[in-house]
């Protein structure tokens, strides 16, 4: 019997291997059309093994260090374009404020949080500028949901 279950296994294993790239193909098809389905079983699996996610995540970024430089110098550039030079010391340092009250919130509650730009500086509709009024402390998991949409 456990001989059965070992040479149906090596078979699944060799059919799976021939057949890679069908199966990420109907793999895909269903996330398309299932997205949502989708979404939770991707959380689902980020929860359950998340030093396994760190660690493809961390890999990933390795292997494609350029691409996140572009996308680390896009966003430097635009947050730059998007101070305004009329922007007082006192306005600066309320800024530079939130950026500590946030790292604070981080270290107290173990719950990693961000400053948000309430509408987001590469918008797609609209783009908002680096000002203290347009930013407010949120969850990071929140803001990262939010990515560069804005409700109106």
């Amino acid at each position: 019997m456990a001989r059965d279950l070992e040479n149906a296994k090596k078979l699944q294993r060799e059919w799976y291997l021939r057949n890679k790239d069908l199966v990420k193909e109907r793999a895909r098809q269903w996330a398309l059309n299932n997205p949502e389905k989708s979404a939770k079983l991707k959380t689902k699996w980020r929860e359950e093994n998340r030093d396994q996610h760190n660690a493809i995540n961390k890999k990933h970024k390795l292997n494609n260090s350029g691409k996140y430089a572009h996308y680390e110098g896009k966003r430097r550039a635009a947050k730059l374009q998007r101070t305004p030079n009329w922007l007082t010391d006192d306005e600066l340092e309320l800024i530079q404020a939130l950026y500590s009250i946030a790292a604070m919130f981080t270290k107290t509650t173990g719950i990693p949080h961000h400053v948000d730009h309430i509408i987001p500086l590469q918008g797609e509709l609209v783009s908002g500028l680096h000002v203290y009024n347009n930013l407010r402390i949120i969850p990071a998991t929140e803001n990262l949901k939010k990515s560069n949409k804005h409700d109106i």
